[in-house]
């Protein structure tokens, strides 16, 4: 008999530390599109975190788009902590804001899909 072993590669205590310290600071404790409190999965494209149904979301985009990675589960590598540590949800919001382009209530999709993002 053949038997498929599925192999997990949970993040390291290190990486858990690093993003647990981050979600303290600039407005990531809560996901940067709905508020939903304590998110558990970020945007590495963006810097940003996420809940549960927004990293789906963010998922639906395309990893060409936005990268999506759990704070506990995936394994990270040290060029995406380092993306993480100069983002943030606060910077992320500061820069939509000042782009007159973008609309309260927009799509996901017309939302990160414009040249701006490039």
């Amino acid at each position: 008999a053949r038997y498929n072993v599925i192999v997990f590669k949970m993040a390291s205590q290190r990486t858990k530390e690093v993003l647990q310290s981050l979600r303290g600071k600039h407005d990531n404790n809560a996901c940067v599109e709905c508020g939903a409190l304590n998110p558990q999965w970020v945007s590495v494209s963006y810097g940003v975190f996420l809940c549960l149904q927004c990293s789906g979301k963010h998922r639906g985009l395309g990893t060409h788009i936005s990268f999506v990675r759990s704070t506990t589960m995936d394994k990270w590598k040290e060029s995406e902590l380092a993306k993480m540590k100069v983002g943030g949800n606060r910077k992320a919001k500061e820069f939509f804001d000042n782009h007159s382009d973008i609309c309260p209530g927009m799509s996901l999709q017309e939302k990160y899909q414009n040249d701006y993002q490039k």
